[in-house]
């Protein structure tokens, strides 16, 4: 309507300006005011043709948002007065939380949320803010406010050091700065390095070098303790030099190969500033130099003879052995010491002591009864908690004093062996047979001679015959028949196992019903072939037996023992069949536990039966892998450990 009444106003003054200037013309002042006229009934036109419109704006005022930074770094888990650093920058933290508020975290880089620890390893407050303002481009805040100790390792510490000014990066808001802490001097007690040379030797002895440091503690003498699996295994006691510096050093032996993780720790003071670095773990790589196997034989045989015989030859072989044994009833005898020839057999001090510095025990036509006079129970307990739990390895040898004729059919070891034991002792088959070799066993690490499948099954077949077996069950779960009798069968009714092998808790077990492998050496040497067959079962066996990684069928696999915090490692899983095939497309579940929190992945194999995937080392402290696979018949486990 404004519009329309002002071009209805200025189309009658151009009219008007249309007659006036039609008559006679006047002074020049009317003519100025026709032209004017006339100019501004034109201008009417030209805006009514344009279609103008009135607009008018409305809004309204939000409230603005706020952005929080909290320093994560390590130094947070300074103490002082018996307060964390942390337990202020959160309470700090709370005094502004709400609805528009946004909350990060840093170390090195940005992080979303509040920090879940206070432990990551340096401090970048200029790249926090820099990756602040990229994520609020556009955008102004009302505050971004910054909750820091103020130890810096990024570039604002080179400006300071250099006397230059401090300017913080172009940000979406005014930047407040809230301080945690107290400068001044700390008192701080800690473990700074633990060295144990890259790797050691099973069964022996190695030096594990610690570096303590003590800030405000010099002169001091500290106790030092080196655990494992929460048992202190030593303690050394250091004095700190003028520096609060002092060099501890253990001396242990690893029982066994793999990764093995140590604990260093010093005490708890009530005044200590970072009781984070009282402790620090040690992950190291134990190999084999030698292979510790204690042959245990009831009777001296050609199958003791060859077998000892091969385990003393092998260089890589440590082995104790005994035979011929003395029992308790030849000590009540009338004679004395001097009078018989051979020792007493410290059965003992074997079962009850020593067991554990074994890699692996052979029992070789042995019973047991007559020589555990007492605590037979215990000590087999002892044999058998050291396959289920200390993850080594068994070998069960066939004669008449051996699995049921040996009385260890209700025996703890009847749990761990291959295979199922008639309660009655019964009578060992004598008739001579030539072993049949499974599907299995012509890919299996024990019975696979030479690469070539054919080439292992033609092996098998021109070896002699065996003088007979000992009679058994069926194959108890998880083993693997890799032998089995021509004739005779399991009260299933599928064959009788006649060498078998079975991963049983964290060990293995391996139980071969004859006592005359030996042929298998001298028939060879006989017909012109040598006796690799002979000496490649029995190292296969006893490499199978301690879970030596190239006979696993799930391994899971870290490529270092030590990482720094952030970094990334990669964790692989490898998968095999029963068979020793690729386990491909196969569902694999991983467990990662550090400090006792646990975290799970999953994923599938490849063709290749390997599965990969990458791990953010966020924690320090030693971390547990756990790996579990199925290959729909057996569950396999695998396990390795890393530190941070």
């Amino acid at each position: 309507p404004l519009w329309t009444a002002m071009a209805a106003l200025l189309a009658v003054a151009a009219w008007w300006a249309a007659v006036g200037s039609s008559r006679p013309s006047g002074d020049g002042r009317a003519r100025l005011a026709e032209a004017v006229l006339l100019a501004m009934g034109l201008a009417s036109v030209v805006v009514v043709l344009a279609r103008p419109s009135w607009v008018e704006a409305s809004g309204r005022r939000v409230p603005g948002r706020t952005a929080v930074l909290v320093d994560a770094s390590s130094s947070l888990g300074v103490a002082e007065g018996g307060v964390l650093r942390s337990t202020e920058a959160t309470a700090r933290l709370a005094a502004v939380t709400g609805d528009r508020v946004e909350v990060f975290h840093f170390g090195g880089d940005l992080r979303t949320g509040p920090p879940p620890r206070y432990d990551l390893g340096q401090t970048d407050v200029a790249g926090a803010l820099e990756r602040l303002a990229e994520r609020y481009v556009g955008e102004r805040l009302d505050a971004v406010v910054l909750i820091s100790d103020g130890i810096d390792r990024g570039p604002l510490r080179a400006e300071h050091r250099a006397g230059r000014p401090l300017v913080p990066p172009e940000l979406p808001g005014p930047l407040t700065v809230v301080g945690v802490g107290t400068p001044g001097a700390l008192r701080d007690l800690a473990v700074v390095r633990a060295d144990s040379g890259g790797f050691a030797y099973a069964h022996t002895p190695m030096a594990l070098t610690v570096e303590v440091r003590g800030e405000g503690h010099a002169g001091r003498r500290v106790p030092v303790e080196l655990t494992r699996d929460g048992a202190v295994v030593a303690t050394v006691e250091v004095t700190l030099d003028a520096d609060g510096r002092a060099e501890a050093v253990f001396n242990v032996t690893p029982d066994k190969a793999g990764r093995v993780a140590w604990l260093v720790r010093v005490p708890d003071d009530a005044d200590d500033a970072v009781p984070a670095n009282n402790s620090l773990p040690v992950v190291v790589s134990v190999v084999r130099d030698r292979l510790r196997v204690l042959q245990v034989a009831g009777t001296p045989t050609w199958d003791v003879k060859f077998l000892r015989r091969f385990l003393k030859g092998d260089p890589s072989v440590d082995l104790v052995s005994f035979f011929i044994l003395r029992t308790p009833d030849d000590d009540l005898s009338a004679y004395d010491d001097r009078e018989l020839s051979l020792i007493p057999f410290p059965y003992e001090q074997l079962f009850d002591g020593e067991i554990n510095t074994f890699d692996v025990v052979v029992f070789q036509n042995f019973n047991f009864a007559p020589y555990f006079d007492r605590n037979a129970p215990k000590l087999l307990t002892n044999l058998r908690d050291f396959v289920i739990r200390g993850g080594h390895g068994f070998i069960m040898v066939g004669g008449d004093r051996s699995f049921s004729m040996g009385g260890y059919a209700d025996s703890p070891l009847s749990e761990i062996l291959p295979v199922a034991l008639p309660p009655s002792p019964g009578e060992a088959d004598v008739a001579p047979f030539r072993p049949v070799l499974s599907e299995a066993g012509l890919r299996h690490p024990i019975t696979r001679l030479v690469p070539d499948e054919a080439e292992t099954a033609a092996w098998w077949a021109r070896l002699h015959p065996v003088d007979g077996s000992n009679v058994v069950g069926e194959a108890m779960p998880g083993t693997t028949v890799l032998l089995s009798h021509p004739a005779r069968t399991a009260p299933s009714g599928a064959p009788m196992p006649v060498l078998a092998a079975r991963e049983v808790g964290a060990g293995r077990s391996v139980a071969l019903t004859i006592d005359a492998s030996w042929r298998w050496s001298v028939s060879e040497a006989a017909a012109g072939a040598g006796n690799q067959a002979y000496l490649r079962l029995w190292k296969n066996a006893l490499r199978w037996a301690v879970g030596d990684a190239a006979t696993s069928r799930l391994a899971v696999e870290v490529p270092q023992e030590n990482y720094a915090p952030d970094e990334e490692v990669p964790l692989t899983v490898r998968a095999r069949l029963a068979d020793m095939r690729p386990a491909a497309n196969v569902d694999v579940s991983l467990e990662v536990v550090v400090e006792g929190t646990s975290t799970s992945l999953s994923g599938t194999t490849d063709a290749t039966g390997t599965w990969t995937t990458p791990w953010k080392a966020e924690r320090r402290g030693t971390h547990t892998v756990r790996a579990q696979a199925s290959d729909g018949s057996q569950v396999l486990t695998a396990s390795t450990m890393f530190t941070v």
